[in-house]
């Protein structure tokens, strides 16, 4: 397995993993939204590859925040194909996004996902992530 940051060539793979995480996506668009994130400088897409093939993504983001000394970090994707879970690829994928928020000076790692994902809650509890919070989303 390769883990690696996201190129504008795996638009398509990205696009097909976010449909499978429950948020569409045009892979034409894909491509902006990667530069997008690589232009602010504070965050990071990995994927990871098997046998050439994008078989995860996961997307982190470090900020300032009034309520600690450090900058914090939020990873805000994390997928993996449907035919490849349980073989380690989300396990690698957030390892390297603690290592990036690492690097990245962050004191904390935090991830909201969807109350309807026991699968992922049981992944979070085993590598060590506490249950701390809930998560409400506005449109605007």
């Amino acid at each position: 397995m390769i883990i690696r940051e996201a190129v504008e060539g795996d638009a398509p793979s990205l696009a097909s993993l976010l449909g499978q995480l429950g948020y569409p996506a045009d892979a034409r668009d894909l491509p902006r939204r990667l530069r997008r994130l690589a232009e602010r400088g504070n965050a990071v897409a990995c994927v990871a590859e098997l046998e050439g093939r994008v078989v995860g993504v996961a997307t982190a983001h470090a900020f300032a925040s009034i309520h600690v000394e450090r900058d914090v970090a939020w990873l805000t994707t994390l997928v993996v194909a449907q035919d490849t879970r349980h073989q380690g690829v989300g396990r690698a994928l957030l390892a390297a996004a603690e290592g990036w928020a690492r690097t990245h000076h962050c004191q904390q790692l935090s991830v909201t996902t969807a109350l309807h994902r026991d699968d992922a809650h049981a992944f979070y509890d085993r590598l060590g992530y506490e249950h701390s919070g809930r998560r409400y989303t506005k449109v605007l």
